[in-house]
């Protein structure tokens, strides 16, 4: 009988025992996964904001794929950080509103940095440097300074940097502007004297020309403006902060030599060697 009795209360004693231990075992596991999941609701979000419109800058397409300059710099920076980077389109003039209402913490779209723009937002340290121009065929030996551009019809990129310029220099020799959202195809047309000159920048003439054996453009020696190329970000708090961790990512990875091969890559040559001294 004694016998039977112990046997029953240590029986009884596993049962407790073992329900315990799925219990513990249960209640980690759910700690486990609920720290998994604090984890991943708390790694920070960037949305970036991109006209995505073409290589090498930037390209998003159809099937959401990113390419381009800046994919590759935020795949590095996506990379260091452990951020999850977020990515929408919007048209190059849109962009700003994004960062104005703070529907996105930043445009990214290998954007020139001028006054205009210092004055109204944050702007990253350069992560590479390029220069406006002004490209005509090269068989158009009429063409060699602005001077010569009057009564003809000049194209440019919508928001480009050249853009404010070249409308100055309109008024001032007397020639039209056409305006493109989207730099290849006024190359194209060029290309096919649709047009008598393009203002754009080096760097995208180099890419156009390389992927175009039948483009053959002359550059005309006087450059409409030399310029840095940065990250913008709202005029917050939030995007001061942004601004002080992305200069720091940016500076760690000039250093490294990892912008110099990203841009060496899509244009050609290590364009961190361009950047002008503010």
């Amino acid at each position: 009988m004694k016998k039977r009795v112990l046997a029953a209360i240590m029986a009884a004693m596993m049962v407790v025992l073992t329900a315990g231990g799925c219990g513990d075992g249960s209640g980690s596991d759910s700690d486990s996964n609920k720290s998994s999941d604090q984890k991943t609701n708390d790694k920070k979000t960037v949305t970036v904001v991109t006209a995505g419109t073409g290589e090498p800058y930037s390209l998003l397409a159809d099937d959401g794929s990113w390419t381009g300059i800046d994919s590759d710099m935020w795949a590095e920076i996506e990379e260091r950080t452990g951020w999850n980077v977020e990515v929408k389109q919007a048209a190059f003039d849109a962009m700003w509103g994004e960062l104005d209402t703070e529907r996105s913490d930043v445009v990214a779209n290998c954007t020139a940095v001028t006054d205009e723009r210092m004055e109204k937002y944050n702007a990253t340290i350069p992560y590479y440097g390029d220069a406006q121009c002004i490209i005509v065929n090269n068989e158009n030996e009429d063409l060699q300074t602005v001077e010569d551009l009057k009564g003809l019809t000049v194209g440019c990129t919508n928001g480009q940097a050249a853009q404010n310029i070249i409308q100055g220099l309109a008024e001032q020799y007397g020639f039209t502007v056409t305006l493109y959202e989207d730099s290849a195809v006024g190359m194209n047309d060029l290309m096919l004297d649709r047009i008598d000159a393009y203002a754009n920048t080096t760097t995208n003439v180099n890419q156009f020309m390389h992927n175009n054996e039948e483009a053959d453009f002359r550059f005309f020696d006087e450059k409409l403006l030399a310029n840095n190329v940065a990250y913008f970000l709202p005029k917050t708090d939030e995007g001061k902060e942004l601004c002080d961790e992305l200069n720091g990512l940016i500076q760690e990875m000039l250093d490294d030599g990892t912008i110099a091969e990203i841009t060496e890559k899509w244009m050609y040559a290590d364009m961190t060697q361009l950047i002008q001294e503010e």
